[in-house]
């Protein structure tokens, strides 16, 4: 954020502007209270986007089609989901963060219920749109809000534990496959699909308040801001007095668009969408690795599923620890080396299958990869204001999800190339390798966010 969009009035040693004041905190409950809430609900959302991939075969049995047929309820999913994360995000930042995720969640939740109560293939397309379009800006909002509610010297760590919070509902549709899937059916995912955002709505409505630098941006008087100042302090603390005042008329007039494409703005835009986009597209083309893994280097079932949980394990402990060392170290050398070691570890993964050391290289990658991944929310939340965060988050994400539409092309270029595992396993490296440079380049632009004895600033 900008340092000129608030003031400090040096009047009284207990009057200050709300950056000091929140780079200022301890972490403390209030931090725990909105991380841990936000961590959950980006586990729902993963768990809502994804489950008709793993009840697909039981779906397509029970509608009486082709499981090629899921083809366009998927489709219908994406669509929403592309339309969700350049419409909801704005909204969010001209609205409020919990009222738009409170409306989505309810969305999510009561698409579920219907599709629960849907026998043909139309209504559930339709259905699955709407869950995308509700569920796909969640966790541009959610990284927003842990990222503006923690000091600076905590921004990417909170940002990317939140993040982390999409392998949990990876989990959650494990123990669905295993333990709901074969005596409930597919209803029984759904139902779980309208039971999870269902319980977390009055915590939401609770526990989940708008972040106190999105409340001076939109509007610095606002009484709520003296008010959650006083929740965010720890017990005991002494008052302290927080405000902001107005922009520049000018300034506060400014469209939305010169936020995130404007003068100053169009190139580490444009660059943030590069790194998106190419981690997107690995994440898309990737889904043919299981096939990979079974028909090209020929593993056992047993043998893939244990590639599977290498991948969630070692993604998971990426996610939960780029954060990290991207507070400490920065962007610019994190978010390079972590996309360029992930490249490597894909590699390796083609020269060393189908040996012992292929899981090394498999876990090796998770790591990188899945880290990076986490990492570009935080790095997209560092580069825009408060007044249009969400959307350059949003954004960024819908650009990645553009390209992905593209991406499962991979499957049939490279399945059908005979690459062998070497090829295959390259050719999935370049776009790892590219978001590491363009990372690179991204940080490297004049006012890129930069590491002072282990602090953010701008």
């Amino acid at each position: 954020m900008a340092r000129g969009e608030f003031w400090m009035t040096g009047a009284d040693p207990r009057s200050t502007d709300v950056d000091s004041f929140v780079d200022s905190l301890t972490f403390n409950r209030f931090h725990l209270t909105v991380l841990i809430l936000c961590t959950l609900l980006t586990a729902i959302d993963g768990y809502e986007l994804y489950v008709v991939g793993w009840v697909l075969p039981k779906l397509a049995e029970d509608f009486g089609v082709p499981r090629t047929a899921i083809t366009s309820a998927m489709i219908a999913q994406q669509v929403g989901m592309l339309l969700g994360a350049f419409v909801i995000p704005p909204l969010a930042d001209k609205l409020s963060r919990p009222k738009v995720l409170l409306f989505c969640y309810a969305g999510m939740m009561l698409s579920a219920l219907a599709i629960v109560h849907t026998h043909s293939l139309v209504p559930f397309a339709f259905w699955r749109f709407v869950a995308g379009l509700c569920g796909t800006a969640m966790v541009p909002i959610l990284v927003t809000l842990a990222s503006e509610t923690a000091p600076q010297r905590l921004r990417s760590t909170m940002s990317t534990i939140t993040v982390s919070g999409t392998m949990f509902g990876a989990l959650i549709g494990s123990a669905m496959q295993a333990f709901v899937l074969e005596p409930f059916g597919w209803q029984g995912a759904f139902w779980i699909a309208a039971f999870l955002p269902a319980a977390m709505l009055p915590l939401i409505w609770l526990f989940l308040p708008e972040s106190l630098r999105s409340l001076a941006a939109r509007n610095p008087q606002d009484p709520a801001i003296q008010a959650l100042a006083l929740r965010m302090q720890p017990a005991g603390a002494p008052p302290v007095v927080v405000h902001g005042v107005a922009r520049e008329p000018q300034t506060r007039k400014r469209a939305l668009l010169s936020d995130i494409l404007g003068k100053g703005k169009l190139a580490k835009t444009l660059l943030m969408w590069a790194v998106a986009i190419s981690s997107f597209v690995f994440i898309t083309a990737g889904v043919w690795k299981t096939t990979i893994f079974k028909d090209v280097i020929g593993l056992s079932w047993p043998q893939v599923a244990a590639i599977n949980a290498t991948n969630t394990i070692g993604g998971l402990a990426g996610m939960m620890l780029i954060g990290v060392f991207i507070d400490r170290l920065g962007f610019k050398l994190v978010m390079t080396l972590t996309f360029l070691l992930a490249a490597a570890g894909a590699v390796l993964i083609g020269i060393l299958a189908p040996s012992a050391g292929m899981f090394v290289a498999v876990f090796a990658m998770a790591i990188f990869q899945h880290g990076g991944q986490a990492g570009i929310a935080a790095m997209a939340a560092s580069l825009y204001p408060p007044s249009h965060r969400a959307t350059g988050i949003g954004w960024a994400y819908g650009a990645g999800r553009i390209a992905s539409i593209f991406a499962p092309l991979f499957g049939a270029f490279a399945l059908g190339g005979d690459f062998g595992p070497i090829g295959i396993f390259a050719l999935l490296a370049v776009p790892l390798a590219t978001a590491g440079i363009f990372s690179f380049l991204l940080m490297s632009l004049p006012g890129a966010p930069t590491i002072t004895r282990a602090q953010l600033k701008h």
